[in-house]
């Protein structure tokens, strides 16, 4: 007897991660691949095909019917769904993910921003279940946000709310250029830094095993090398992810959440120190109301906030169409 599967498709500037799951959203199968390996959308549809692939032959395994594929991408979109700027992966603009799943599996797609995709899953299957009123901040190639407002999606005018990673610090006066939040808290921001700690010989796990190349130092080493007592490289981590509270206090009080779910590699691999600095900072600025409120929280869906809630929201999509 064939039941209902889904495919959810989690697109960020270093990896692209795929799951198949079934009605109960259970991870049944999921495929890894690095999405700047690709060096133009050409390369990038093979490999995204051959993965796809895969997953639906893995679904007749276990008797499953694909109808739905959800994708979550880091960038903004245009109104028929193709990617309209994407910055930690220039070579998908104008790159309609509808197109080339709907040709390549036959199924519906749908695409929204993998923030939103991954603070969806959470809502819906994860931390923030029940919770109205909720921000989503997720740390990874660049620091991204998205929000529920009344218990739904908010996305704004043109789909753009929860832009974080443009939050301005620093600009003042005749300031020749601004530094934005992506340029201090982002996983990819910290990658540098360290980077710059093992140059200096103040990282000697972090430099043993991975070395100076910022593309090479990830969440997960950046994890290690604290856990082996670089200790430069946690207090690198534990200022950053104080700073991000910090911002995120001014948030707090002018938005009045409930609760703020912390996702991403980053936060998956140290979720300890991320949330409780993250916490420290919002809690040293925001006014007492606002944060007594609150409830800082790590992603209970990890590493498939994303491909979930992608799969998710195409399923709960296609279900108001069919009501409707």
């Amino acid at each position: 007897m064939t039941k209902t599967g889904y495919i959810g498709v989690d697109v960020g500037g270093t990896k692209t991660r795929l799951a198949l799951f079934d009605a109960t959203f259970k991870v049944l199968a999921d495929i890894k691949l690095k999405t700047q390996e690709s060096t133009d959308a050409n390369a990038f549809t093979t490999a995204l095909n051959d993965a796809l692939t895969v997953l639906i032959h893995r679904s007749r395994r276990f008797h499953l019917e694909i109808q739905n594929v959800g994708v979550g991408c880091a960038g903004s979109f245009n109104k028929d769904g193709s990617i309209k700027d994407s910055p930690n992966i220039p070579f998908l603009t104008g790159y309609s993910f509808r197109t080339v799943i709907a040709k390549h599996t036959g199924a519906n797609v749908m695409v929204t921003n993998d923030v939103a995709a991954g603070l969806y899953g959470e809502h819906r299957l994860g931390a923030a279940i029940g919770r109205k009123h909720v921000i989503g901040i997720f740390i990874g190639t660049g620091v991204g946000g998205a929000l529920i407002f009344d218990g739904k999606l908010y996305r704004g005018k043109n789909g753009s709310a929860g832009d974080i990673g443009h939050y301005v610090f620093h600009k003042t006066g005749s300031a020749p250029h601004s530094q934005f939040l992506d340029d201090v808290v982002s996983r990819s921001a910290i990658a540098e830094a360290a980077s710059e700690l093992v140059y200096k010989k103040h990282a000697p796990y972090l430099s043993e095993s991975v070395g100076g190349n910022p593309e090479d130092i990830t969440a997960g080493a950046l994890a290690e090398s604290i856990e082996h007592g670089d200790k430069l490289v946690e207090k690198l981590v534990r200022s950053r992810c104080h700073i991000l509270g910090v911002a995120l206090s001014n948030l707090v009080d002018f938005l009045n959440p409930e609760m703020i779910v912390l996702g991403g590699g980053l936060s998956d691999k140290l979720p300890h120190i991320v949330r409780s600095e993250v916490e420290a900072g919002i809690r040293e600025n925001s006014k007492q109301d606002p944060k007594r409120a609150l409830e800082v929280v790590t992603a209970k869906l990890k590493g498939h906030a994303v491909t979930a809630g992608a799969a998710k929201l195409s399923a709960d999509i296609a279900l108001s169409l069919i009501a409707a």
